[in-house]
């Protein structure tokens, strides 16, 4: 069959509005996997990208009309939802006949509403979908009309009644997986936020699946079960991106890429042994209870310059509410120790927490200042479909709305609605807190003169002095 896959335009503009020339466009690395099953299967692929090369729906339906595709799939999450039926919509305009297949995060969690509110999708795709693709697609293609044998996907029948299959298992062994078809996207387009990377080319690569943490606020499409690619395979990933991508930097995607520290031991070990740390440096995101000196020190060996922690709140009555299992003495244990090591550091945090005080909003800008990370993110809470954060607010009253398009963490610099706002609070003022944090942060004098020392090419310090003037705007402004 001939197949294209979309990943829709969800604009820097609109995920991130004033701060919107320091946001980031990366590959969509869920396409490139599914991609590479459907080549070894011997189908014809092709990924249209469209947010680094601004495609709206209506390019895409052209595309539609000047090649004869026998299938599209649509990725997507929940702020896209609006955009990526758009896509839908345009396409089955231009072509009645073609087969239109959705996957991502929010289709898994609610397929049925997904497909009774948009006729013009055939099938959803849920969960981890490389092998259902496959099997639907090679189903499609020998004429089939039954597909309830299928693991993990969802339809409506002839008569609308909504049918969805049992879920499929997850694989086991993720290195049976071909490696991510990424000749098919546009590498030289993309750039990762600017606290992501010093020099480009930097790309993404994804060493597991699957996160066995309870944290509230995580929707966990993968499962609890983590599933570890082989050194061997993410070390000639690793030199795919080099030879073939030029890339100067990589960043390991997972979620909790330390979380196994024998592996996390093997790989720097062999990216050392085979001189990868000379080519190339790094950075990872983990959790700051699975980290220790030992392992820090031969991940900076390795080329780990920076790592990122999930800190969310300086409140420990707030992480103990939304599980997340650690304490304020691991957060500070963990920063002090990757300094002490030399490898850079950056904080997430989240703001409008559930039954979050003003103190307490407070008590997080403050720890931000203490742990002085190179990096800082403050973003606005929003309770994801999927998430047990997404059912509390639901009983509890507080959900704002149900718009989709509008569930974004960044919404304190845009024009959107807030969808959350916890018992006590406004939506200005939270919207004003995630303002302040980030100006309190960013342009203390001390962390204004580290970034200018950081910079290490033209793209960086552009990204930077934009950054600054929105935030200098947001002070004179206050709003």
């Amino acid at each position: 069959m001939n197949i294209l896959l979309i990943n829709p335009d969800l604009s820097v503009s609109e995920r991130y509005g004033m701060l919107a020339k320091v946001g980031p466009t990366t590959e969509p690395m869920g396409l490139t996997y599914i991609a590479a099953v459907l080549l070894e299967r011997g189908h014809k692929v092709r990924i249209i990208d469209a947010a680094p090369i601004h495609f709206k729906p209506s390019d895409l339906a052209r595309e539609i009309e000047k090649e004869k595709f026998d299938l599209v799939g649509i990725t997507f999450m929940t702020p896209m939802y609006l955009c990526a039926m758009d896509v839908a919509k345009s396409i089955r305009k231009a072509n009645r006949e073609i087969t239109i297949v959705i996957g991502g995060p929010h289709v898994t969690i609610m397929p049925e509403e997904t497909l009774k509110n948009n006729r013009e999708i055939d099938f959803a795709v849920l969960g981890e979908g490389e092998y259902t693709m496959l099997e639907l697609v090679d189903a499609l293609e020998k004429g089939a009309n039954d597909f309830t044998g299928i693991k993990g996907i969802a339809f409506l029948d002839k008569e609308n009644k909504f049918i969805i299959t049992p879920p499929r298992e997850p694989e086991k062994d993720i290195d049976k997986f071909p490696l991510p078809a990424r000749h098919l996207l546009p590498m030289k387009l993309y750039r990762p936020t600017p606290t992501y990377y010093q020099k480009l080319p930097a790309h993404i690569i994804l060493t597991t699946r699957g996160c066995p943490f309870r944290c509230s606020y995580c929707s966990k499409i993968f499962g609890n079960l983590v599933r570890f690619h082989s050194v061997e395979r993410i070390i000639k990933e690793i030199n795919i991106l080099i030879e073939e991508h030029g890339a100067k930097e990589i960043i390991f995607r997972d979620d909790t890429f330390t979380i196994n520290k024998k592996h996390t031991t093997q790989l720097c070990n062999e990216m050392i042994k085979q001189g990868i740390h000379k080519k190339i440096r790094w950075m990872c995101m983990t959790r700051v209870n699975l980290i220790d000196e030992e392992l820090l020190k031969i991940m900076k060996k390795a080329g780990c310059w920076s790592m990122h922690f999930g800190v969310e709140s300086g409140s420990q009555r707030l992480l103990d509410l939304v599980r997340k299992d650690i304490t304020i003495e691991q957060i500070k244990k963990a920063f002090y120790l990757t300094k002490k090591v030399g490898i850079k550091t950056k904080a997430f945090f989240m703001i409008g927490l559930p039954t979050e005080t003003p103190e307490e909003s407070l008590l997080t800008i403050g720890l931000a200042k203490e742990l002085d990370p190179d990096g800082a993110q403050f973003t606005i809470t929003v309770p994801f479909p999927g998430t047990k954060l997404f059912d509390l607010a639901k009983t509890s009253g507080h959900m704002k709305s149900f718009r989709w398009e509008d569930y974004q963490s960044w919404a304190g610099w845009t024009n959107k609605d807030l969808v959350y706002v916890t018992e006590g609070r406004t939506q200005e003022e939270l919207k004003q807190f995630q303002k302040r944090a980030l100006r309190e942060f960013y342009l203390r004098p001390g962390m204004v003169f580290r970034n200018i020392l950081a910079v290490r090419s033209l793209d960086i310090f552009r990204a930077y002095f934009h950054g600054g003037l929105a935030l200098l705007r947001s002070a004179l402004n206050k709003n």
